[in-house]
């Protein structure tokens, strides 16, 4: 038999005793990680590595769609890694049993047929299949890293941008620290939906916990204000020091169209 005959019919083996295998899969689990891999977990768990040893019976098969199959088994167990909480040297360091259980058995089936050299190549061809599933694995849970930094930002914006009514149609923003690119995105984005949910016709936007002011900010104000304007509802501003309106004049950003208080107590009473 040739190296290409005896690979493909590895290939089909796995796929003839994929429940085994990974029932063999989960008791090497069950051994490496008792906590987290207890018997009521099997019949849930079996699925997904009866998935990954089809995947890497097709991979020997030569099937031209493997790839994108292990790389999307890769991305959903990741994904569920991520939701259980388990570090990624954690998912990554389980291949090696993954692979371990469906080695042993390619060696228990083909024992008298199996040479070095064959052994070899069906190694390497398994091992191509494993990288594609750990880059998955990576990219999973860069993509959850990511998710859970965008909720804790917005988390962060609904604190640090409340919008608090003061009447039935009046609220107030009170600013506090800087505002970058991002936050000023996110802000304008949160302050909108707040006032169209509060149906506030009157927004003061007050600058008093403003120390610092950068074109980034400006901007970043400005855009709420003109965003405001689009929905009809007045921007006003309170709290603006001298320096700072000395500032907005100096960026070309014209303010005079806008009512301005001293301070809030003063647009309050104002309106």
């Amino acid at each position: 038999m040739t190296h290409h005959t005896i690979t493909t019919s590895t290939g089909d083996q796995l796929l003839d005793r994929k429940w085994e295998i990974a029932n063999s899969i989960f008791s090497e689990l069950a051994t490496s990680y008792p906590d987290l891999y207890k018997e009521e977990r099997r019949s849930d768990s079996l699925p997904y590595f009866v998935r990954l040893i089809e995947l890497i019976g097709n991979g020997l098969l030569k099937e031209e769609s493997f790839e994108s199959h292990s790389r999307n088994w890769g991305k959903e167990v990741g994904r569920l890694a991520c939701g259980q909480g388990i570090p990624l040297n954690m998912s990554i360091s389980k291949v090696s049993l993954y692979k371990k259980a469906i080695l042993e058995d390619v060696i228990l089936q083909n024992d008298d047929t199996l040479t070095k050299e064959i052994f070899l190549e069906i190694t390497h061809d398994i091992d191509e299949s494993f990288t594609t599933m750990i880059s998955a694995f990576c990219e999973a849970y860069s993509e959850f890293a990511d998710e859970q930094l965008k909720i804790s930002e917005e988390k962060y914006l609904s604190l640090s941008t409340p919008v608090v009514p003061i009447f039935s149609d009046l609220a107030v923003l009170p600013l506090i620290g800087q505002v970058d690119e991002v936050r000023g995105e996110m802000m304008a984005e949160h302050v909108l939906l707040e006032c169209k949910k509060l149906s506030i016709q009157q927004l003061i936007i007050d600058l008093s916990g403003v120390y610092e002011v950068n074109p980034l900010f400006q901007q970043g104000v400005m855009k709420l204000i003109d965003s405001l304007k689009l929905l009809g509802i007045e921007p006003i501003l309170s709290g603006m020091r001298p320096e700072m309106s000395i500032e907005f004049v100096q960026m070309g950003i014209n303010i005079s169209t806008i009512k301005v208080y001293q301070t809030l107590n003063k647009a309050v009473e104002a309106h």
